[in-house]
């Protein structure tokens, strides 16, 4: 019996390690397929993401302010009007932010781009003749002063293809706002449900964890999901927030320097800014290089003030606003951007942060558990 019992157990085992090496071997068609499959639930994906980045500023309100005020009044059912009242403020605060986006910031940004690529033939003739005069002070050999301008011109043909290339491409990318924005509008109203009914649709939640799993490991799999919970909400506020502030500042100063694209740069910054460690670095090399095609001269200049802006930033900013969010150091959030970087993209990034952090946590905490059961000392 006992033999037998091994021998399933092996044969479960061999099972398990062969059906993972053809989905590791075959890792982009299950990726292609997994992604098709998802594509149907796409909505109410979006949906649980929009109603978890709600979730966040309006369990503050509901928290800080609307419950202990409604706690005052005495009301019946005071839990119900705090959930209904914090849900609401929050979406005002977003809808006055978002129509505040569009009126104001989203125009400007069109304007912006629309000026950049129309001017991105000019631009390249001003930078083919500024090198020139630049590399013809500089004793050269003839060779080497073809090799660059050879250079210069792929890269502005390159450019150009890419700008005609976005122009003439403007109906399709049109269409892909339209069903981004469809789909971003069905989620909205599935996140609706989802923060009004949280408690209830926790409670199913848990039924169905205890109900196939034992209390023990039902136990565990609740305090891992409120640790995800928990990690995933201080690094997308902590991250939100602190790009918020970068963007602020970029604008404020490109403003006071009269420097070119100052609101389409500071955006670029503050969304580049959501990427831990490098996303900063990336965004102000982008942000150099549309400043370096108008005014050269200007662009580093503008290295300059954002380091001094990441200094203050970072030094006097961060620490208060953001803190020790996901708990990693320097060091280990590199893996996750390395290993998210190559699986999913930017996306992969972001995602991959917190989610390396809560499997970090979870790891460390098993490994001191160990050593005090040898009662080892570190």
């Amino acid at each position: 019996m006992m033999k037998d019992f091994k021998m399933k157990n092996q044969i479960l085992i061999s099972t398990y390690i062969v059906v993972l090496a053809f989905l590791l071997l075959n890792i982009n068609s299950v990726l292609k397929i997994l992604g098709q499959s998802l594509s149907v639930f796409k909505p109410f994906i979006i949906g649980i993401a929009i109603a978890f980045l709600i979730n966040i500023p309006m369990k503050c309100f509901e928290k800080r302010l609307i419950t202990p005020l409604l706690k005052k009044s005495r009301l019946k059912n005071s839990k119900i009007f705090a959930r209904i009242l914090s849900l609401l403020l929050t979406l005002i605060i977003l809808f006055v932010l978002i129509s505040s986006f569009v009126n104001f910031v989203i125009p400007q940004l069109v304007k912006s781009t629309s000026s950049l690529v129309s001017g991105v033939p000019q631009y390249i003739d001003t930078l083919q003749s500024y090198a020139t005069n630049y590399f013809s002070h500089i004793k050269l050999s003839d060779s080497m002063h073809t090799n660059i301008l050879s250079g210069m011109e792929k890269l502005s043909n390159f450019v150009v293809k890419f700008a005609n290339y976005f122009i003439s491409n403007i109906l399709g990318i049109t269409f892909s706002i339209t069903s981004a924005i469809t789909n971003f509008l069905i989620g909205f109203i599935i996140a609706i449900y989802i923060l009004l009914s949280k408690e209830k649709l926790l409670i199913q939640c848990k039924k169905v964890t205890y109900a196939f799993l034992s209390e023990k490991n039902a136990n565990r799999a609740i305090d891992v999901s409120h640790l995800v919970c928990h990690k995933f909400s201080r690094f997308i506020a902590g991250q939100c927030t602190d790009g918020v502030i970068l963007g602020t500042l970029c604008f404020i100063g490109m403003s006071i320097f009269k420097m070119p694209y100052a609101l389409l740069v500071s955006t670029l910054i503050a969304i580049a800014d959501l990427i831990p460690i490098f996303g900063t670095f990336i965004g102000t090399a982008i942000a150099a290089f549309i400043i370096f095609m108008v005014k050269p001269i200007t662009a580093l200049y503008f290295i300059i003030m954002i380091v001094v802006i990441q200094q203050i930033e970072g030094n006097l900013v961060y620490p208060f606003v953001v803190g020790n969010s996901i708990g990693l150091s320097s060091f280990w959030i590199l893996v996750p951007i390395f290993v998210g970087s190559s699986t999913f993209g930017v996306l992969g990034i972001i995602i991959g942060v917190p989610l390396f952090s809560v499997i970090y946590t979870l790891a460390s905490g098993y490994i001191n558990k160990r050593l005090e059961d040898k009662n080892i000392h570190f």
